[in-house]
């Protein structure tokens, strides 16, 4: 008997296939990361309209036998995020978001936790434009729903807790150590300022629809996202392919 799954999902990357088709990267809340390929959805307007980077529909899936990619049936549209085809920062920030859930999420595990995590995060971009230190929260809080939350309170060896808050650097930044790791246990790592370890802390216990706000330096911001960004690799076998277009954005922001 054929397996169909119906499901709500997040639309996380689309590539031409063929004359007419499509390989999609969907996230279910009830099935997690799946590959389906959509037949004829490049000549068909009824049964897969609406089917943007991070459009959001209700979706019917069919098992192909032993085949890895499961058959897109139907995708229902129930809402796209319409400001991202027109900003290249909010498009920038909406697909590293949709890749690490891609890449970081295993396939065909039910995540409704980051699906619902992930829609609140596509939502604060959609009203309120794009926000590196809400980037910074939605990573953080991505790694503490898969369980790869670092140690930033705390030294990840020993449990110390109190680490220097002053100038002084008393920490490195060992991501396969978990964290950040004190002094007298680190043998190897990078300095890790103190501010940066702080501002770290605080936006991993900052809602995300209040990270926006959160204004930081731009050296602090720097130095969160260079270690948030050593963190991820970690976990990937790849870099990710998002991260060039995210830095191409940044840098028209910046220009004059």
């Amino acid at each position: 008997m054929v397996a169909v799954l119906t499901t709500s999902a997040i639309l996380l990357r689309a590539v031409d296939y063929g004359e007419a088709d499509r390989v999609l990267t969907l996230f279910g809340r009830s099935t997690g990361a799946v590959g389906a390929i959509a037949r004829g959805a490049r000549r068909s307007q009824k049964r897969f309209a609406g089917m943007g980077l991070c459009s959001v529909g209700d979706v019917e899936l069919r098992e192909r036998g032993h085949a890895e990619l499961l058959t897109l049936e139907r995708f229902d549209h129930k809402h796209s995020f319409t400001s991202l085809g027109a900003d290249l920062a909010r498009m920038g920030h909406a697909a590293y978001a949709a890749e690490l859930v891609a890449k970081l999420c295993a396939p065909r595990q039910a995540e409704p936790r980051i699906f619902d995590f992930l829609l609140a995060f596509l939502q604060g971009l959609d009203a309120e434009g794009p926000s590196d230190s809400r980037l910074r929260a939605f990573e953080l809080g991505l790694l503490e729903r898969l369980g790869f939350a670092p140690a930033l309170g705390a030294c990840a060896t020993c449990g110390r807790t109190d680490l220097s808050t002053g100038d002084a650097i008393d920490v490195r930044w060992v991501p396969d150590q978990g964290g950040v790791v004190c002094r007298g246990c680190a043998s190897r790592g990078r300095p890790m300022r103190p501010v940066v370890r702080l501002a770290l802390h605080s936006l991993a216990q900052t809602a995300l629809q209040d990270a926006a706000s959160v204004a930081l330096p731009p050296d602090v911001a720097r130095g969160c996202r260079d270690a948030l960004h050593e963190l991820v690799a970690g976990h990937l076998s790849a870099p990710l392919r998002s991260l060039e277009f995210l830095a191409k954005t940044a840098t028209a922001e910046r220009a004059p």
